[in-house]
């Protein structure tokens, strides 16, 4: 068999050598372009007609290699923004390397076009006194996160803050997560706000009240506590280590006690003990180790009655 192509004697393949056919032959089809849509208002882009976020050049190789045709078994890979394909035909080593093409598009991917259009699925208002807002910022913006929605609409009302979330989901974590932080009372409401496919559809609220009690001191039966939480019954942290939980009708004889908190630095941890120094005067003292400390964190104190007291 002679080669059509050089004249060259041997095996061939289509009338051609094995040299005249590597030449011709066309053994990887590639993608001359891949066409990529990113979001005007966030770090989306949709690919292969689904929006995603991360690494997009991850992502435009993945694009490529499932729609690459091959003649030959094959190893593809990205480097340097060309796209190279490998394989082996009859001893061979056949190499193909391609610039990948962008082809790009502007639009607002779905969650900026519901934020921008004011579409929230649920409210979560907090109300009361907020030690941190930064800390109730950055727990709903978790759970917005790990939800991959939004936050519509962050509002100062009087008396706390509203958020309106995307996704109810996440406004239900997020919300009780805040409910914990804040030793709050949470209730929850739905209206309904419409329908849509014959099924009924309903905004949640979460409302967050932070009782102004929390955190504040009191002698019971001749004992120094702190209110812990404010809810249906109230928690009580005696500084002496004891926790005991009353009705809230059994604070009417308790006697409301004004102490103020100060930080304290840690200079010695013993098995049940801390010593601190009190940064007003820098004099030492010996105090319970509150049962939720922990190595490394900032210890508050108090002084009633002639005494010291670490509290959580």
């Amino acid at each position: 068999m002679f080669c059509v192509e050089c004249g060259k004697e041997g095996k061939t393949f289509g009338g051609l050598c094995l040299d005249c056919y590597i030449k011709r032959h066309n053994f990887f089809v590639i993608p001359s372009a891949v066409e990529i849509t990113f979001c005007k208002e966030c770090d989306a882009y949709r690919i292969a007609g689904e929006w995603k976020r991360g690494n997009l050049w991850k992502d435009v190789e993945e694009y490529i290699k499932q729609h690459i045709k091959a003649d030959i078994p094959y190893e593809c890979w990205m480097d340097d923004g060309k796209i190279i394909c490998e394989g082996s035909f009859e001893g061979k080593r056949i190499r193909i390397e391609k610039d990948v093409g962008i082809k790009e598009k502007y639009r607002l991917c779905p969650q900026c076009s519901l934020r921008k259009g004011g579409y929230f699925e649920a409210v979560i208002q907090v109300r009361g006194k907020i030690d941190s807002e930064r800390e109730v910022d950055e727990i709903v913006k978790r759970h917005v996160n790990e939800k991959k929605s939004f936050i519509s609409k962050k509002e100062r009302v009087r008396g706390g803050i509203d958020y309106y979330i995307g996704n109810k989901k996440a406004a239900r974590k997020a919300a009780q997560e805040i409910k914990d932080s804040l030793k709050g009372e949470l209730t929850v409401s739905s209206s309904l706000v419409g329908m849509k496919d014959g099924k009924r559809i309903y905004r949640d609220t979460y409302s967050i009240r932070v009782p102004e009690y929390t955190g504040k001191f009191v002698k019971l039966n001749d004992k120094l506590y702190r209110i812990a939480s404010y809810g249906k019954k109230v928690e009580l942290h005696g500084v002496d280590g004891d926790i005991l939980h009353v009705y809230k009708d059994d604070l009417k004889r308790a006697v409301w006690v004004e102490i103020e908190e100060r930080e304290a630095e840690v200079i010695h941890e013993g098995e049940d003990t801390l010593h601190i120094m009190d940064p007003r005067d820098y004099t030492t003292h010996v105090v319970r180790k509150p049962s939720g400390w922990k190595r490394g964190k900032k210890i508050n104190i108090v002084e009633y009655e002639g005494k010291i007291y670490a509290v959580e």
